[in-house]
């Protein structure tokens, strides 16, 4: 599975963003592996759209997971129309929000859970 954490700094030692249009950098995490890149938010320097398009590059990385500290309402609607799962109100460093989630949850992603369905009447 692969997370994708917004950080001030390129290093999984880093603090959690508190925005994630604004945040300097994606880190993104691979629990097989235990791997990490961090990629820089191209969107940052922009001054409109900021959400849609750092949303439009972390589409782009597929992460299954998203922790941030707070993402607004477009940028929500973009990775949850991929089903990209978000996690807010994060904080501490990259490292230990990820430790939270596999400690939580394993290292799957569990979706939420979908309403039943019913058969129309006969």
């Amino acid at each position: 599975m692969k997370l994708c954490v917004t950080t001030e700094e390129p290093d999984i030692h880093s603090l959690v963003s508190e925005d994630f249009g604004h945040s300097p950098f994606f880190l993104m995490y691979d629990t097989d592996t235990g791997s990490w890149e961090a990629f820089p938010n191209l969107a940052g320097e922009s001054t409109v759209g900021i959400g849609i398009a750092a949303a439009e590059q972390v589409v782009a990385m597929s992460p299954d997971v998203v922790l941030t500290g707070h993402i607004g309402m477009h940028g929500t609607k973009k990775l949850q129309s991929r089903n990209i799962r978000i996690v807010q109100d994060e904080e501490g460093t990259a490292e230990a929000s990820i430790k939270r989630w596999i400690k939580k949850y394993g290292d799957t992603c569990r979706p939420a859970p979908t309403p039943a369905r019913t058969a129309p009447p006969e």
